[in-house]
């Protein structure tokens, strides 16, 4: 393998990474062999089958940013974007996303902790956010549609929780407006009116 051929595999786990399916290897002229090949060099590491990291980043790749280039489609929902917008102090257990109720769940390995829920396609893009962790792009619900989503399964969740969240949010940055729009939206504008009103 040539350091032309090599440097031109960094340049693509650069621009689309940070993990790549081998249909994008062999779309760049990678072929199986070469794969193999480099794999046993070091310059890539299997994620799971047909699915590949960039060798010397693997390592850096936490859990959140193999299940986001797994399921590109999987927006980080709950609990997880949650702890991430600072409006839990529980610690989630698994990383929890979010998919239209119309995309079957893929196969993930077997060493990845994850909780799919699924969300009407109408609703699903609503909040979707980009943010940037650890040079990495993932997808994740801002903090009202997180808060409408602890909200809206409180009986499934847990009513004490769920107003953690929404007392945490009063308390942090909000934008009251966006989240009335995203409560009518997700037809729970009755049930956090009240909540609202007591802690505004």
């Amino acid at each position: 393998m040539t350091v032309t051929r090599i440097q031109k595999l960094e340049e693509l786990f650069k621009a689309d990474g940070p993990i790549l399916r081998s249909a994008n290897l062999r779309s760049a002229k990678f072929c199986s062999k070469d794969i193999a090949e480099l794999i046993k060099v070091g310059h890539l590491s299997q994620v799971r089958r047909g699915y590949y990291a960039w060798g010397p980043f693997a390592e850096t790749l936490n859990d959140m940013d193999i299940v986001a280039s797994l399921i590109p489609e999987g927006i980080i929902s709950f609990f997880s974007a949650a702890q991430y917008h600072d409006l839990t102090t529980v610690i989630p257990q698994s990383i929890e996303i979010t998919l239209p109720v119309s995309m079957r769940t893929p196969a993930l390995p077997g060493n990845l902790h994850v909780t799919v829920h699924k969300s009407a396609n109408h609703i699903y893009p609503v909040g979707i956010e980009t943010i940037l962790v650890d040079n990495h792009i993932l997808k994740m619900y801002d903090r009202e549609r997180t808060v409408c989503d602890f909200i809206r399964n409180r009986l499934k969740i847990g009513k004490d929780v769920s107003l953690e969240v929404l007392k945490n949010y009063m308390t942090g940055k909000k934008n009251l407006q966006k989240l009335y729009e995203y409560a009518k939206l997700l037809q729970i504008e009755g049930v956090i009116h009240p909540y609202l009103e007591v802690l505004v």
